[in-house]
């Protein structure tokens, strides 16, 4: 009698088991945008290199706005990331991102500071002078709201094939 009373409990609970009804699946996701690209410079020796700059906190850009910086070796790339941090104006050690300069490249660039909620840099135009060995880049800084936020916004370019050249970059506000 118990055998059979085990019996039946396994059948019937086989039978809930396999009652037809599916365990709810999952929503599929979709799959996510992939980020806005950085956009196109207009020489093919300019490249987007603001990622280098991920590290330094806001206080010691913000301090530096306006200031060019034209680093053109890995010891200048450490002497600047040394002042970053002997200025006591970060919380903790800035990160340092690596950038190869062994293959001639060079990073350029600057931090504009402005009030708004949200900032960008447009560049307006490269000119490359060989005789003169330079080249100068023109920037719009802008910014867009009426939100009470101080904002920096980096603009960093590597360069290459230029490594002893006279950079000049030169930014107007919006505003101006």
């Amino acid at each position: 009698m118990r055998r059979g009373l085990i019996a039946l409990c396994l059948l019937l609970l086989t039978g809930c088991y396999l009652s037809g009804d599916l365990p709810p699946t999952l929503p599929i996701l979709s799959t996510p945008e992939p980020p806005t690209a950085a956009p196109t410079l207009p020489a093919a020796y300019l490249h987007d290199a603001a990622e280098t700059m991920r590290g330094i906190c806001f206080e010691a850009a913000y301090d530096a706005a306006g200031q060019v910086f034209v680093l053109r070796s890995s010891g200048d790339y450490i002497a600047f990331y040394d002042l970053a941090d002997h200025s006591e104006l970060c919380s903790r050690p800035v990160e340092r991102v690596p950038f190869d300069f062994s293959n001639g490249s060079m990073l350029a660039g600057l931090w504009s500071a402005g009030t708004g909620c949200t900032a960008h840099h447009d560049i307006q135009s490269v000119s490359r002078d060989d005789a003169a060995r330079s080249i100068t880049i023109d920037v719009q800084f802008s910014t867009d709201g009426d939100c009470p936020y101080e904002l920096v916004r980096p603009f960093w370019l590597a360069l290459d094939g230029v490594p002893d050249y006279a950079i000049d970059i030169r930014v107007t506000s919006a505003t101006d």
